[in-house]
């Protein structure tokens, strides 16, 4: 029997195909969000498609030094943040001008005291709009689905609905935590680097195993269909930090079945 392409690598080749396209329609959201501008305040070390997210959007953090521009939204982000990478997506995707501020984790800046009042947890995106202040990813990508109408991150169909914001669920609860900066540092003084590359490996191949299967009838372009939602806004920093920083392979099942 023909086994079918693993559903994520055939997607996350879609992914990058689109990091490559200057005339997408939708913003060109992937140009600006791989783009190879960086930011001012930040400079990453390579020029792989992971260190390109650095860029946290070029066209507003040129807004956001122009003393004629005022913007309402504010993002508080880190280049290296898969998290922040998932607002930033959004913004781009809804097409929404933002001042962005860096928040250098690697530095320890996310404890100064200024921080600390907008995110006690002292982890990084927080959005910040007007008096409204979000410190968690999930639920800025849910406000500014409330708030911003343009350019849907969910579907109207209940089930495509559901089943993106449990692919979002999957990633954000049950894969990223286990490979957070500060996580990872804590594992390697506890347990070794190789204990702590094994313990990554295991949670991040649990978690897309689990999004393979729950997908794969629904998958089309992308993870739910021909357009991108969601699912997507997670999806793509998931795959890139996975095969950029932990060397996954994204062939899954892992098993071929007859």
């Amino acid at each position: 029997m023909k086994i079918k392409p693993a559903m994520l690598l055939q997607i996350s080749k879609s992914y990058n195909k689109l990091a490559k396209a200057d005339n997408y329609p939708r913003w060109n959201y992937f140009q600006r969000l791989f783009g190879r501008h960086f930011s001012q305040t930040e400079t990453p070390t390579t020029n792989s498609i992971l260190n390109a997210s650095s860029m946290e959007s070029h066209n507003s953090q040129k807004k956001a030094t122009d003393s004629t521009w005022v913007s309402k939204i504010v993002l508080y982000s880190f280049w290296q943040s898969s998290c922040s990478w998932r607002v930033r997506f959004a913004l781009n995707l809804k097409g929404l001008s933002y001042e962005y501020r860096a928040v250098n984790i690697d530095k320890g800046e996310q404890f100064t005291s200024e921080f600390d009042k907008l995110n006690p947890l002292h982890y990084v995106p927080v959005l910040v709009d007007g008096d409204v202040v979000i410190s968690d990813s999930y639920a800025i990508l849910l406000y500014l689905e409330e708030k911003y109408h343009q350019r849907p991150l969910l579907p109207v169909e209940p089930q495509l609905r559901a089943l993106n914001l449990q692919a979002a669920s999957i990633v954000s609860s049950n894969m990223q935590p286990f490979h957070m900066l500060s996580v990872l540092r804590y594992m390697e003084e506890r347990v070794g680097p190789e204990e702590k590359q094994l313990w990554v490996n295991f949670h991040i191949q649990k978690g897309f195993g689990a999004l393979e299967k729950l997908l794969t009838e629904s998958a089309g372009k992308y993870a739910t269909g021909e357009e991108v939602y969601m699912a997507d806004v997670f999806l793509a920093p998931q795959i890139a930090v996975a095969t950029k920083r932990f060397n996954v392979d994204m062939a899954f099942p892992r098993r071929a079945q007859g």
